[in-house]
């Protein structure tokens, strides 16, 4: 009201305030512009701290994870990013065989990650060889075997121990990975069905990728996979896990690396991958929690 009178009532008197430069009159109005100028500023600038603070608190964060997990933490990694504000590099790698991908290869020559997430019984060899932290180290997850076929083939009765043997008897050819349930098939379960010479020589090793495209692409007549891995794939139909008499159960687990510098926000993901979401997830995805 005062500046309006002034502007109205008393024109003549504010020119000759304003010709005398008599400031006095109007410092008021001078110095609400100032005050509202230095908030403007200040919020400004607690805006510039606050987005400074996320970015320094956001961290990408590098896993390395095997066939059977992988499924589990491509599904939740939307859910991890958007909880933690940390960007999730994920990278399929084997927990064990001969190819570059595989962890154990990777480490060796220093392509590093900041947590693991692989076959439990492959952590110790990398927990003596000082590439893990032993002390971070949790089980998550029991994995089976399963057995598939090409889509559109008739899945056979592998519901006995007798009518599993006869079906690895008559294939035409089988394949399984170079990963833990590859060993294992190649290594035990032929042998306890007492399967010579003439079904081993049937079968062929996939390295690094998974078993089920080679079954897709009618590579192989039967292919063995955790079953987690096998349900990834199109274009298969899983018969079924293998008899319980000849399973096997794999456990995974995850380890934080001794390179990481990341220390706090790989803890937290591996917390993450022991909550009741990622559970429910494991178990959708064809794994049994721990």
């Amino acid at each position: 009201m005062i500046g309006y009178r002034i502007t109205r009532e008393r024109a003549p008197l504010n020119a000759a305030l304003k010709l005398f430069n008599l400031r006095f009159l109007t410092k008021p109005k001078s110095l609400w512009q100032i005050k509202r100028g230095k908030m403007k500023r200040t919020i400004a600038l607690v805006a510039l701290l606050v987005m400074a603070q996320q970015t320094a608190q956001a961290e990408t964060l590098k896993v390395f994870s095997s066939g059977g997990m992988y499924p589990v933490i491509e599904s939740l990694k939307q859910d991890y990013q958007q909880q933690t504000g940390n960007t999730l590099q994920l990278e399929a790698a084997p927990s064990m065989g001969d190819t570059p991908q595989a962890i154990p290869n990777r480490l060796k020559r220093q392509d590093n990650a900041d947590v693991l997430v692989m076959v439990d019984y492959a952590i110790k060899p990398l927990e003596q060889a000082k590439f893990v932290d032993s002390r971070s180290h949790k089980v998550l997850a029991h994995s089976y075997i399963a057995m598939a076929v090409k889509q559109g083939m008739t899945p056979p009765d592998i519901s006995t121990v007798a009518k599993f043997k006869q079906v690895l008897t008559e294939a035409s050819s089988i394949a399984i990975s170079d990963s833990a349930s590859g060993k294992y098939i190649q290594g035990k379960m032929l042998s306890k069905l007492k399967l010579g010479p003439k079904t081993a020589s049937k079968v062929s090793v996939i390295p690094a990728t998974p078993v089920g495209e080679a079954v897709a692409q009618g590579k192989a007549e039967l292919g063995f996979q955790q079953n987690s891995e096998l349900q990834a794939v199109k274009g298969i139909t899983i018969v079924g896990l293998i008899p319980p008499a000849v399973q096997q159960d794999t456990l995974y687990g995850a380890v934080i690396t001794r390179s990481t510098q990341q220390k706090q926000a790989a803890a937290q993901f591996v917390k993450y991958l022991q909550s009741d979401k990622a559970r429910k997830m494991m178990q959708e995805k064809g794994l049994t929690p721990f």
